[in-house]
């Protein structure tokens, strides 16, 4: 699965990981861009990165 940035750019699951921890240690807003890089996708992309990580669908 790839992620990419309001401004285009393609990033893997491994670089997201790395930008969130560099964020976490460096930015006291870090949480929040988090939140809307989250908010950014689309259902589909969320449900995808979900299968991918938990090896199935949520319980609604």
């Amino acid at each position: 699965m790839q992620f990419r940035s309001q401004t285009g750019r393609l990033f893997s699951v491994e670089e997201v990981i790395d930008l969130l921890v560099s964020l976490v240690a460096t930015d006291s807003k870090a949480e929040a861009k988090w939140r809307g890089f989250y908010n950014s996708l689309s259902a589909s992309e969320l449900q995808d990165e979900w299968e991918e990580c938990w090896g199935d669908k949520p319980s609604r």
